[in-house]
């Protein structure tokens, strides 16, 4: 059996007590090397490989699942942006055959929106700017879509050192939309959400194009950002997207 276990942003608050279970109940754990560091208490042993091993990595959980109780380790939640997907088409492909079972994770989107407040309490969408796998011209069309639609945005994967067009051209089209509407739209940045070094700040769509190189200095492939809609505001220091219950109940 194949368990794809999503753990959350990693300390272990965040683990789920079905994760827990599972990763204590199985033979040996494969994950990521950057995510062996919030395993290791599970005493269990450990394969690992880098970035870009997705494919080697998730093979190699799928083949030793076979005759033993695997646990494939994804953060957040394995089945946005994680392994789940590929688990199940490398399973299928190769007819391996393997029973496979999905641990769902708190996913980055819903912990930085508590963090920040409520961004997310209506509509909204979260995309990834990595380019990586997704052609950089269907991401900026999926952003500009968004923003059309008037959606909060969560983005995953904001920036890298090696990576900066995707963020700039993304935020661009931000910027623009903003101002052929009249908006200042509300950004809120969260940095090592649910890590012992987690960090926020709270700005405007106008402000962070206005000291672009010192917010491009504090963003990470760590960092997820939320873009308000139109109706996103600051509440008690607070970023909140109304539901729209007093404008119905409280005219």
């Amino acid at each position: 059996m194949l368990y794809i276990v999503g753990i959350g942003p990693g300390n272990k608050e965040y683990f789920t007590e079905q994760a827990e279970s599972v990763l204590n109940s199985v033979d040996s754990i494969v994950c990521y090397k950057g995510y062996e560091k919030f395993i290791k208490r599970f005493n269990k042993p450990i394969y690992t490989s880098g970035m870009k091993k997705e494919i080697d990595r998730v093979d190699y959980a799928l083949k030793e699942a076979k005759n033993k109780n695997i646990a494939l380790v994804s953060s957040g939640d394995a089945t946005i942006y994680g392994m789940a997907s590929l688990s199940y088409e490398l399973n299928n492909k190769n007819n391996y055959n393997v029973d496979i079972e999905v641990i769902s994770g708190l996913t980055s989107a819903s912990l930085c929106s508590a963090i920040l407040g409520a961004p997310l309490n209506h509509d909204f969408a979260v995309i990834s700017l990595s380019d990586l796998l997704t052609p950089l011209d269907i991401i900026l069309k999926r952003v500009n879509s968004l923003l059309m639609g008037d959606f909060v945005i969560a983005i995953y994967n904001p920036l890298s050192k090696s990576r900066k067009e995707p963020f700039l051209k993304c935020f661009e089209i931000i910027q623009n939309h903003s101002k052929q509407n009249n908006l200042n739209l509300v950004v809120g940045i969260v940095k090592n959400a649910g890590r012992d070094n987690e960090e926020y700040k709270m700005t405007t769509i106008n402000d962070l194009m206005d000291n672009l190189e010192e917010y491009m200095k504090y963003i990470d492939m760590n960092t997820t950002i939320i873009v308000g809609s139109s109706n996103t505001k600051i509440i008690n220091n607070k970023m909140i997207t109304p539901r729209g219950y007093l404008n119905k109940y409280l005219k």
